[in-house]
């Protein structure tokens, strides 16, 4: 059944056209706002790496690493509500559109409020726990208090975002990011570099980003109304249970993979730690640019994933094969690119963070391994969007446990304790746990699998 005019008329057409050229030009915004994600986010680190040095590099990717998992768990409820408002669209059913907006307002407030709290209260026996070095824990401590108590905008943030994306509109949540980035790089300038706020400055321009935001989806979406086939009226929502148990129920259990694969990483970051500052800097730095050839790719994911959830709600499992299967085209192409280039110029890419020798000593060994894992995040994207986009929460969990546990934990230690290879045993073991997901969603995509489920939403109110 195609969807209502009203419906339709939101963002894209996702249903009709050329798979290939109306999955990149949907997909493009996503990849341009998850790409200006990480810029202002590494922002905070290449001011800080450069005005701190590694004590502040560290600082920040610890306390970043903490506040990934309090932000993954949002993500986790807000992609459920996507999943359920693209296959609502691709079923024309308007009326469950209302009931997944509304309840999920609710559901991201109330649980970002707590994850703030939770946060603030314990992050003394968080960083503790990470084994933060001593030289970086006071800034560190600072910039995750600072940015617990703007959970709550992290969490809406990230709830606009995946309800534009449910609807096919890729535009605003581009036009929302830019604001956030903008915002962010100037007022990390003005707090670290020239006010000399440090490691606090920086988690206060990244909470004033997103605040920012927030702010500027509302009035939108206030002004204007056709954009959602009803009217956004925050005063005027109300929960609706069935829906919302919905959202729950897919939600939980994409909250807790999330947060375990988050959770694998903050431990493996506790292990990396205990070999001093230099290498957790090292260690941050690596993220920080492993983030860049993965944000384009998931920002191909998330345009894959609304296309896809549309599709299965109007029944064409043709057009879900083609949408994958270019999704994997243009993974690889991306990947081999920034393969080439981590591969021929590490050191140049670690400068970008910090000068500090020490630090950069590591910069070929950590994209040794980056390289190596490279070839797995080709099959993710496509495969975990499939997998998304069902809601087939049982089977995403159970492989996001294995890439976490068996996968990161045990790797990382098994190479870089048990086997005594030091740094390189957990940078090793870190990138090869991509392909425990990597390999499992790649065979449920090609063995046909997923064409025997059904979707989660009726045609009908």
């Amino acid at each position: 059944m195609k969807p209502s005019t009203q419906t339709a008329a939101v963002g894209s057409d996702l249903l009709h056209g050329p798979v290939a050229s109306r999955l990149l030009t949907f997909s493009l915004p996503f990849m341009v706002s998850t790409l200006l994600q990480t810029l202002y986010a590494t922002t905070d680190t290449v001011i800080v790496g450069q005005c701190l040095g590694s004590s502040g590099l560290s600082a920040v990717s610890n306390g970043s690493q903490l506040m990934q998992m309090i932000s993954m768990i949002c993500v986790g409820f807000s992609t459920a509500g996507q999943v359920l408002i693209a296959q609502s669209v691709g079923a024309g059913n308007t009326g469950k559109i209302r009931q997944i907006v509304e309840s999920l307002v609710y559901l991201v407030i109330g649980l970002s409020v707590a994850l703030g709290v939770f946060c603030v209260a314990l992050c003394d026996t968080l960083l503790t726990a990470l084994n933060t070095p001593v030289e970086a824990y006071e800034q560190a401590r600072y910039y995750v208090i600072i940015c617990g108590c703007g959970t709550i905008f992290t969490g809406l943030y990230n709830m606009f975002s995946a309800i534009f994306r449910g609807l096919g509109d890729s535009r605003h949540p581009l036009l929302f990011v830019c604001i956030a980035s903008v915002i962010n790089i100037i007022l990390d300038l003005l707090f670290v570099a020239v006010l000399g706020w440090n490691v606090a400055g920086a988690a206060l321009a990244t909470v004033l980003g997103q605040l920012a935001s927030v702010v500027f989806s509302v009035v939108y979406l206030y002004r204007n109304p056709r954009l959602l086939p009803f009217p956004f009226r925050l005063l005027q929502m109300r929960p609706h249970g069935e829906t919302a148990g919905q959202i729950t129920k897919i939600g939980i259990p994409l909250a807790i993979q999330s947060a375990a694969v988050q959770f694998s990483f903050l431990f493996v970051s506790g292990m990396v730690n205990t070999l001093g500052v230099d290498v957790s800097a090292a260690f941050g730095v690596a993220q920080k640019l492993r983030n860049v050839p993965g944000v384009l790719t998931q920002g191909l994911g998330l345009g894959t994933s609304s296309m896809i959830g549309q599709n299965l709600g109007a029944g064409n499992q043709k057009r879900v094969s083609q949408t994958i299967n270019w999704c994997l085209i243009f993974t690889t192409i991306v990947n081999a690119l920034f393969g080439v280039a981590f591969a021929l110029t590490p050191v140049l890419c670690f400068r970008m963070f910090t000068q500090d020798e020490a630090v950069l000593a590591y910069a070929g060994m950590c994209m040794f391994t980056l390289v190596i894992e490279l070839p797995g995040r080709c099959l993710m994207p496509g495969c975990n969007a499939l997998v998304s986009a069902q809601g087939f929460v049982k089977f995403s969990m159970t492989v996001a446990f294995l890439d976490a546990f068996a996968g990161r934990v045990l790797l990382c230690w098994l190479l870089g304790i048990v086997l005594d290879m030091g740094a390189l045993g957990f940078f090793l073991g870190y990138s090869l746990a991509t392909y425990i997901t990597a390999i499992p969603v790649f065979v449920y995509y090609i063995s046909g699998l997923w064409k025997k489920r059904s979707i989660l939403v009726s045609k009908t109110d």
